[in-house]
């Protein structure tokens, strides 16, 4: 795979998503499915109906925002790089009690 100088500065977790995106030259290969150039592994979730609204309504954000159709899978662990470094911020200076409490706190409402 051919790697272009944009993929410098840049996080480690951006480049993955980007480098899912970056064209091959055209070359004789072999038949059948060409393997993906990250691996990625198929997990089944149980969402609520209105999780999966949430999740749908996430998806389209980012995908305005990047001009581009962007996967349920990127969808999610862009959401999820963005509620960890959220917690790491949070839990530093502040105890957790309980579920609610987390959210709140990593929500903004105090």
């Amino acid at each position: 795979m051919m790697m272009d100088q944009n993929f410098s500065g840049k996080s480690a977790w951006v480049q993955l998503y980007e480098a899912r995106h970056v064209v091959e030259p055209v070359s004789t290969r072999l038949p059948g499915r060409p393997p993906a150039p990250i691996p990625r592994q198929k997990v089944g979730i149980t969402l609520s109906q209105a999780e999966i609204h949430e999740l749908e309504l996430w998806q389209e954000k980012l995908s305005t925002l990047l001009r581009r159709k962007i996967s349920v899978g990127e969808t999610v662990g862009i959401l999820a790089r963005i509620c960890s470094n959220r917690v790491e911020r949070i839990a530093e200076n502040k105890e957790i009690t309980d579920l609610s409490d987390l959210v709140e706190k990593m929500v903004g409402i105090e």
